[in-house]
């Protein structure tokens, strides 16, 4: 995100490749899943620029909740619960993440996934 912000605030392009394939898969537990979100409102946090300059997601966020949601009611209906969770902590870690500053600086590589940040 921060790369393809500079590439495009410098006048340049990034192109979307439909036909672009990946294999990307995380096996994240919901700890791992409010950490990773609590580094995401960090990094925007201090990095608002990109926010500012090209726009929240929200709305695509509460698309996919929604989306997700369905296709399990139709399609496995037991792990509702477990996705409500997960997004909850999602949300939560963002939040918590986008407020940082305000939280006690011990505590900061306990909610973060990436301890060492902390460090410096």
């Amino acid at each position: 995100m921060f790369a393809a912000g500079r590439v495009l605030l410098s006048g340049q392009v990034v192109a979307y490749c439909a036909e672009a394939e990946v294999y990307h898969s995380h096996n994240y537990s919901s700890l791992d899943e409010f950490r990773r979100y609590f580094d995401t409102g960090v990094f925007h946090r201090d990095h608002q620029w990109l926010l500012q300059t090209f726009g929240r997601a929200e709305g695509e966020g509460r698309r996919f909740v929604l989306s997700e949601l369905r296709y399990l009611l139709e399609h496995a209906p037991g792990r509702v619960p477990e996705a409500l969770l997960r997004t909850v902590l999602k949300y939560l870690g963002y939040r918590l993440g986008r407020h940082y500053d305000r939280l006690p600086r011990q505590i900061l590589p306990i909610l973060s996934m990436n301890r060492g940040y902390w460090k410096t």
